[in-house]
């Protein structure tokens, strides 16, 4: 495995040149969702997370260079971000990581035999007959419920969770009812609330969730995530790419 772009691909330098990412120039690109959820989880030590979707592997590779060296897992369906991933891995020196290849579901039943203590997805966010078509196979799954939808999501995380353990994931904000009634049909109490507005003065587009597996009763909303500020990032965004938070 060759870590350096070809020539249908990109190499990005982020976090101060930290973080060396390669992406497809065609196939699905991270977005800023990857970075708001990889510090919205609560990682502590010798726990072992399960990124499910993990793309170009952005969220455990971003984790490590943030200094957690907990085991972590990441699982990919498509070939081309899968084999993008593991040359991100090799970039970024990040042994701790593991990358496996294949559907979700057809790879629960071997994940099962060692649960997690944190699942975490910024899975695709669009029902599959709704929204504006995505141009291209790569960015259709990543966008679209085809392959992994709420239901399959929620099911599949409960399972593989240790009791206990811990679901976060990113998603509209439109989508908050649904989310949390769907939760809780497969154990998953919500813990923590973050709602994301793109600036103070307009309304949220985006939350953060986390649910407890067999949790108890209680939810924390924390403080709104501003994303800008006077045309840049605000402050606490701007230190997500700094790897300060």
């Amino acid at each position: 495995m060759h870590s350096t772009p070809s020539g249908d691909e990109t190499l990005d330098l982020l976090c101060e040149d930290r973080l060396r990412l390669i992406q497809k120039k065609g196939a699905y690109r991270f977005s800023i969702d990857a970075i708001l959820l990889a510090n919205f989880v609560i990682l502590k030590k010798d726990e072992r997370l399960l990124d499910i979707g993990t793309g170009c592997g952005i969220i455990p590779i971003y984790m490590t260079k943030k200094g957690y060296s907990n085991e972590m897992v990441g699982v990919e369906i498509q070939d081309q971000l899968f084999e993008t991933a593991l040359k991100n891995k090799e970039l970024n020196h990040c042994d701790n990581v593991q990358l496996l290849k294949g559907d979700i579901d057809s790879l629960a039943g071997a994940l099962k035999r060692s649960p997690f203590h944190v699942v975490l997805s910024n899975p695709p966010y669009t029902k599959a007959k709704t929204g504006r078509k995505s141009p291209g196979d790569s960015r259709r799954i990543a966008r679209y419920e085809s392959s992994l939808d709420l239901v399959m999501l929620l099911s599949l995380s409960s399972a593989l969770l240790f009791k206990k353990g811990r679901l976060c994931v990113i998603y509209p904000s439109k989508r908050l009812g649904e989310v949390m009634g769907s939760a809780r049909a497969y154990r998953l109490e919500p813990k923590r609330l973050r709602f994301v507005h793109p600036r103070k003065s307009e309304p949220s587009n985006l939350f953060l969730a986390e649910f407890t597996k067999e949790g108890g009763v209680g939810t924390i909303i924390e403080r709104p995530l501003y994303i800008y500020e006077n045309g840049r990032y605000t402050d606490e965004v701007a230190g997500y790419y700094l790897l300060r938070n």
